[in-house]
């Protein structure tokens, strides 16, 4: 006779620090040596080290992706200049070659207008995104030598703000975008993204682009919930940019944000992935909540949200430094694999946890 069991249930997954252990001061070292251990494995060509077994960077993992590598610059970028950090010379010149490895694959292609970021003869929406967010960040750092773009830099943006814009689908709902094309004839191979759109949308808003064309998306991807589901953290930036530049009604960004929020606080089944950047990628929304309150005190969140968020940040960043050590985070309770994007996400949840506090 066959008995059916249950399997073993997990131990319950418990933080390297109290919550309440996690101070300003701490996460801004933390994000700190994360942006540290990102500069060594940053090569003089531009490109990273993208993925190593824990504390040993020597031992290579494969792989690469151009918009982890975007990401991960716009991280680096973001952490100099919010904390003022001055740059040796040779970190200067290591960032500006990141930027100019993700230049050289700047192409204008023959059947849209502006510059696309195409790596393996495709062009990922959110690719272009994150290549704005890099650059916006850039724009905003002193000491930098001349990049290595297709165009300078203001016209770059431009030509890749083209470019994500014009990946609009024909029809009533503004925010559906084309994801993922091929660069030769621009063929869109039918691949869906999450979070691509999250992406592009904050980016061009970063960037600068029109607002008579950002806010058009941004409400229409507001009203309909887009990224709730999924938690998106990207769709969090971009509520949350939308918000501040007044391209949306308020009522509208109070509900969106309070949905994507309760999503975050309630269902909490990515925690239970026991992996770093799941957990880390709420926090970054987080936040970037608190953020938005800090400059609109009370104007899209309430006095029991904002002590929601904040009680749910500090167990999520908790719950983060059970996978950080020296600068790095991996992946997480049964992986020791170590990428340019656990550290990234992690590290700027981290960064944007100390920022609320300077």
């Amino acid at each position: 006779m066959r008995v059916d069991t249950m399997p073993a249930a997990q131990a319950p997954l418990t933080p390297a620090l109290p919550p309440e252990a996690v101070t300003p001061e701490l996460a801004q070292a933390v994000a700190v040596e994360g942006l540290l251990h990102l500069f060594r494995l940053l090569g003089a060509d531009g490109a990273f080290v993208y993925a190593h077994a824990e504390d040993d960077p020597a031992a290579v993992l494969e792989g690469y992706n151009m918009l982890r590598h975007c990401g991960t610059l716009w991280f680096m970028l973001s952490a100099v200049n919010a904390l003022e950090l001055p740059l040796l010379k040779t970190e200067a010149r290591a960032l500006a070659a990141g930027i100019g490895y993700a230049g050289r694959r700047m192409q204008a292609p023959d059947w849209a207008p502006g510059l696309a970021l195409v790596t393996k003869g495709k062009v990922k929406l959110g690719g272009v995104g994150l290549a704005l967010l890099m650059l916006s960040e850039a724009r905003e750092s002193a000491g930098l030598p001349r990049l290595k773009l297709p165009l300078a830099l203001a016209p770059c943006m431009e030509a890749l703000s083209e470019y994500a814009l014009a990946q609009q689908r024909p029809g009533p709902d503004a925010g559906d975008f084309h994801h993922r094309r091929l660069f030769d004839g621009g063929l869109d191979d039918g691949f869906h993204s999450d979070y691509y759109t999250g992406e592009a949308l904050f980016g061009l808003i970063a960037a600068g682009a029109p607002a008579a064309r950002t806010a058009p998306v941004a409400e229409a991807l507001m009203r309909r919930g887009y990224g709730i589901e999924v938690q998106s953290h990207w769709m969090g930036y971009a509520a949350c940019a939308a918000c501040d530049a007044g391209l949306v009604p308020d009522t509208l960004g109070r509900a969106y944000l309070a949905d994507l929020l309760t999503a975050i606080t309630t269902d909490t089944a990515y925690r239970d992935r026991r992996e770093s950047t799941p957990i880390a990628c709420r926090s970054e929304a987080l936040a970037r909540f608190l953020w938005l309150d800090r400059r609109h005190p009370g104007r899209f969140f309430d006095a029991e949200q904002i002590a929601r968020i904040d009680a749910t940040l500090r167990m999520n960043l908790a719950l983060q430094l059970r996978w950080f050590r020296r600068g790095q985070f991996r992946r997480g309770d049964a992986s020791d694999r170590v990428q340019i994007d656990f550290v990234q996400h992690n590290a700027m949840a981290f960064l944007s946890y100390a920022m609320l506090h300077r």
